[in-house]
């Protein structure tokens, strides 16, 4: 962490409220010794961050020395609020990979609750304190087992929070170009993205088909004759002329229309007649309309 501050850096070091601060004497001294500027050194502790009010964006770096994970998320924003841009936040904390029934706060937790709070995380493995030389001599007073402990950096994105940059859409020189009223063309499409339908059609598909092979029968919905057939398509598929006879009804009603027949009645679906005519259809119902 040490190798994060620049002499003349504004760093403000946070320490849980469960942490004894003479434990911490060693790590505050080192980093006030790099910056050479002991009045560019700030601390507090962990419920006095937001009661201190420290202006936005004046920090280089800030460190957070956790005893206990903290799952409150307003100092993740209170410390984005006082980081400069590019700024630097660093917390020690110990963080599980894997969520066990103890545990208040996992690693991968933590790092999604930093996106979700405005930080960038470049590095999203887990490293232990016990494997930074660095400072982990620094804060072994803190820490009983150091290897429980992982070091968490984040970055401050490169620009203030709320700021907005006008999007110019003119094409060129917007001091020499006229305003246009802006219309949708289709000049600039591309030949080898469409696609030619008649190439979708074989020679096949444009054989216009037979009317007779159009009949099917209205019972079975296929080109199979029912059981009663009487409209003539058993007769068409069996190659025997059709029987003039008429079909004699068993209940008398036939003629009346389909509200009098029985379900299985030959002249279902058929118009009313007279009594002893033949049904004949026209040759306009049995055309298909064009």
């Amino acid at each position: 962490m040490i190798s994060l501050v620049k002499e003349e850096d504004k760093v403000l070091v946070v320490f849980g409220d469960e942490i004894c601060i003479d434990d911490t004497v060693d790590f505050v001294a080192a980093i006030g010794k790099h910056i050479g500027d002991l009045g560019k050194l700030l601390t507090t502790t962990l419920s006095n961050l937001k009661k201190k009010n420290y202006s936005a964006s004046t920090l280089n770096v800030a460190v957070a020395i956790l005893k206990q994970p903290c799952a409150n998320d307003e100092f993740l924003a209170e410390t984005l609020r006082i980081l400069k841009p590019d700024g630097f936040f660093v917390i020690y904390e110990p963080l599980k990979i894997t969520k066990q029934t103890d545990a208040i706060l996992t690693y991968p937790e933590r790092i999604s609750r930093l996106k979700l709070s405005g930080f960038k995380v470049k590095d999203t493995e887990r490293e232990s304190l016990d494997a930074d030389i660095e400072n982990k001599d620094l804060l072994k007073k803190v820490y009983n087992n150091i290897e429980d402990i992982c070091k968490v950096i984040a970055n401050k994105p490169p620009f203030e929070v709320g700021s907005s940059v006008p999007l110019n859409f003119a094409k060129g020189n917007t001091s020499s170009a006229k305003k246009e009223n802006a219309v949708w063309t289709l000049d600039n499409l591309v030949d080898e993205d469409l696609i030619d339908e008649d190439e979708l059609l074989d020679e096949a598909d444009l054989i216009k088909p037979d009317a007779s092979s159009l009949k099917v029968c209205s019972t079975t919905g296929k080109r199979k004759a029912c059981k009663n057939c009487s409209c003539g398509l058993a007769e068409e598929l069996s190659g025997k002329a059709s029987q003039e006879t008429t079909v004699k009804s068993s209940c008398g009603n036939c003629y009346l229309g389909d509200a009098f027949r029985c379900a299985s009645c030959p002249y279902l679906g058929m118009p009313a007649f007279k009594p002893g005519e033949k049904v004949i259809l026209p040759e306009t119902q049995l055309s298909v309309d064009s």
